[in-house]
């Protein structure tokens, strides 16, 4: 029987620009800095590792495709990942401490070899995996209650929505309701209130077509519109939000980029609701440049309706430019924050200081 394990480390040696590093998760876990300083990177060796576990249900030699994969990520080949400054012909990834995956070049460019550090590997990772491309597929069609999935192209929304309208179809887990509906659980009014508290006036329902097990999308305040002709912004958060609330404790819940066509306070939102799927038994990892995002979380500690706690937020800056290319954030239990690294939410404070400086500049011009 194999133990479903959440992350509370990962181990990165050899691997793009990690030379040799350990980095610590939590129940929710945003990784933050410049363009390309390692947060994509981070992310994609714990795909890499779920990706090489899968391996060990294969009675064949154990080898990954870099291209095609069931996370549709296309790392190309075994010289893009190795660090550049490394000697050795492997790089690794271990989780926990205690397993670790190796991976070696094979005679094929886009596969690795891969291998583990025990005969005996009993664990496996429930990921769910939200890359950057976030578009919801016109063809929207029926899955399978045995395995609730979104489907790579978020196919699956219409029929989830539709079965998720009667109770029992699909497990719920009531702590992740909304406050104001705490007391039901049929999935689609659980979406809809969440939808409606980061898209104000917002809703989203599903019909079957009666046409090969085809569906439709519809939204707004009169559920008229198909999605096809809303805006980007809600196409973009409701598979984070039906990905929250259907993800299975122990689940991991993975989102590049959640602010991605978002105003601010619906930022800030979307990441309040991902600090109760956090604090309800699902691990969040998310990738982002948005200090709107950073602040939702720190407003999910204080708000009285969530249990979520400082200690569960975990704040990582990286920056492969730096001696240190990992540093966390520290937060206090009143989520004030006690170090500042150079270009962390630090934008904004800058640019003021230079508009200042340019208006003195304009009126001392305009007085000479």
């Amino acid at each position: 029987m194999l133990e479903e394990i959440m992350i509370n480390n990962i181990k990165v040696e050899n691997y793009k620009c990690f030379r040799a590093n350990n980095i610590e998760l939590k129940n929710a876990s945003i990784l933050l800095g410049i363009n390309s300083g390692g947060k994509s990177s981070l992310i994609q060796s714990v795909l890499l590792f779920d990706l090489a576990l899968d391996t060990l249900k294969e009675e064949s030699v154990q080898s990954i495709d870099l291209v095609t994969n069931k996370y549709g990520i296309e790392l190309h080949s075994y010289d893009e990942l190795i660090n550049r400054d490394s000697y050795d012909n492997f790089f690794s990834i271990s989780l926990n401490s205690n397993v670790v995956a190796t991976y070696k070049p094979s005679s094929d460019l886009n596969v690795l070899d891969v291998s583990f550090n025990s005969s005996s590997i009993d664990i496996k990772l429930d990921i769910i995996y939200l890359g950057s491309n976030r578009y919801i597929s016109t063809k929207q069609k029926s899955g399978t209650l045995r395995n609730i999935v979104l489907g790579d192209q978020n196919e699956y929304l219409g029929y989830i929505l539709e079965k998720g309208r009667h109770a029992n179809n699909i497990q719920m887990y009531t702590e992740r309701n909304h406050w104001n509906k705490k007391d039901t659980s049929l999935l689609e009014i659980q979406i809809n209130e969440w939808l409606d508290f980061v898209f104000p006036g917002n809703k989203v329902t599903s019909a079957n077509t009666g046409k090969d097990n085809k569906y439709l999308l519809l939204f707004d305040d009169e559920l008229g519109l198909h999605h096809s002709n809303i805006g980007f912004g809600i196409s973009f958060v409701l598979p984070i939000i039906v990905a929250g609330l259907i993800a299975k404790k122990g689940s991991v819940l993975i989102i590049e980029n959640p602010e991605l066509h978002l105003h601010p306070k619906a930022q800030s939102n979307i990441a309040l609701f991902l600090s109760v799927v956090a604090s309800a038994g699902v691990q969040i990892i998310i990738e982002t440049h948005s200090e709107h995002i950073v602040n939702g979380f720190r407003k999910g500690v204080l708000e009285k309706e969530n249990p979520f706690m400082y200690s569960d937020l975990q704040l990582i800056y990286l920056n492969n430019n730096a001696e240190n290319i990992v540093e966390n954030i520290v937060l206090n239990e009143k989520v004030e924050i006690n170090n500042w690294p150079e270009g962390f939410m630090d934008q904004e404070e800058k640019d003021l200081y230079e508009i200042r400086k340019m208006r003195l500049r304009l009126i001392g011009e305009a007085n000479n």
